[in-house]
């Protein structure tokens, strides 16, 4: 029960935070990210364990690597949000572009981008590389 309420809590943050920001519509494809766009990276998350929330920023190094990983990710087609939705651990990425537009993140089994769920094409191929990253910190 307390694994829905750390997920049920971090949805309702990235929710308010992005509403409270402004967000706006970002119409992208991955693999056209560039790293000159970026300003910053913030990933927050939970490892689904008792203590288990984390959050930090990338650094420079990182968002070079993070976005080469993105620009590799190939996705299928929409998923209904109550097939993609899992428990325990869970990340969340928020891309600061430098024209203060946003879009948040989450790859997994299925990939978030916004509130639209997607088939992660390239997941067998990827995952241990976003894995990698997340476990850095």
């Amino acid at each position: 029960m307390k694994k829905i309420g750390i997920v049920l809590f971090i949805l309702i943050f990235l929710t308010s935070t992005l509403l409270g920001c402004g967000k706006q519509d970002v119409n992208i494809d991955l693999e056209t990210i560039d790293v000159s766009e970026i300003k910053k990276i913030e990933c927050i998350g939970t490892t689904g364990g008792i203590d288990g929330d984390y959050s930090y920023s990338f650094s420079d190094n990182e968002v070079v690597e993070f976005v080469d990983l993105l620009n590799q990710v190939k996705l299928g087609d929409k998923v209904d949000e109550n097939k993609a939705l899992s428990n325990g651990a869970v990340a969340y990425y928020t891309i600061y572009f430098a024209t203060d537009k946003t879009l948040t993140i989450s790859p997994g089994k299925y990939f978030i981008i916004e509130d639209t769920f997607y088939e992660f094409n390239n997941y067998d191929e990827l995952w241990d590389e976003f894995i990698a990253i997340n476990s850095v910190k």
